[in-house]
């Protein structure tokens, strides 16, 4: 049986090195808070694991392939389809009637 998803979660957040050992409070108190490009990194590894957990907020469009004759586009045709976040673009939906 796999590791659940919180286990994975745990293990990817120590490989990328986001967590780490405990610090005391004397180490919290001397050491100062992370720079701006450690933040920034911080955030794109934590915005990278979001999106390898949740498959299932990706849609792929059902669109059927053409076949080339019946297209100028047949080169741009060859990636598996339009990728769409549907539960975030409802939400923002929501957000833009609400104001």
């Amino acid at each position: 049986m796999p590791p659940s998803q919180l286990k994975r979660l745990k293990a990817s957040l120590r490989e990328q090195g986001v967590t780490g050992p405990q610090k005391s409070k004397k180490q919290k108190k001397q050491g100062g808070g992370p720079s701006t490009e450690q933040r920034a990194k911080r955030n794109a590894v934590l915005q990278g694991i979001r999106e390898s957990f949740n498959p299932f907020e990706i849609k792929a469009s059902t669109r059927q392939t053409k076949f080339p004759a019946t297209t100028s586009r047949a080169a741009s045709m060859k990636h598996k389809g339009v990728l769409g976040r549907p539960g975030v673009t409802k939400s923002m939906g929501e957000e833009a009637h609400k104001g």
